[in-house]
């Protein structure tokens, strides 16, 4: 496992719980052009995601992700929870990298979409 330069150990900055969740995630960043990509969370807190995925932003990237919920009930209906942030390390293994964006979710970063 390579770990990119400029790396900072995520114990160091960690000031915030986070989740062993894996679930579906889609990000978006732009550097020059425009980029659409998808992964899965390896992790997942308030105030960032770790990202596992075949391709990333580079580090220092401004990137939204949207990371999708299953509803809570039985309706047709998806959650996505939205965070802008940076990316701030990036480590590959094989054909996969993971990537970490530190940003915030709220509240009002929570949208409901419907299934047809």
């Amino acid at each position: 496992m390579q770990v990119l330069p400029n790396a900072v150990s995520t114990s160091e900055r960690r000031s915030a719980v986070r989740y062993k969740l894996k679930l579906p995630v889609i990000f978006y960043w732009n550097d020059g052009t425009s980029h659409t990509d998808g992964g899965c969370t390896c992790d997942l807190a308030l105030n960032g995601a770790l990202i596992r995925s075949a391709s990333c932003p580079p580090i220092g990237s401004e990137v939204r992700i949207e990371v999708l919920l299953p509803s809570p009930d039985s309706n047709s209906e998806e959650l996505r929870i939205h965070c802008v942030g940076k990316v701030t390390r990036i480590t590959r293994k094989g054909s996969f990298a993971t990537f970490e964006v530190e940003g915030d979710f709220d509240d009002d970063h929570i949208t409901c979409q419907a299934f047809n």
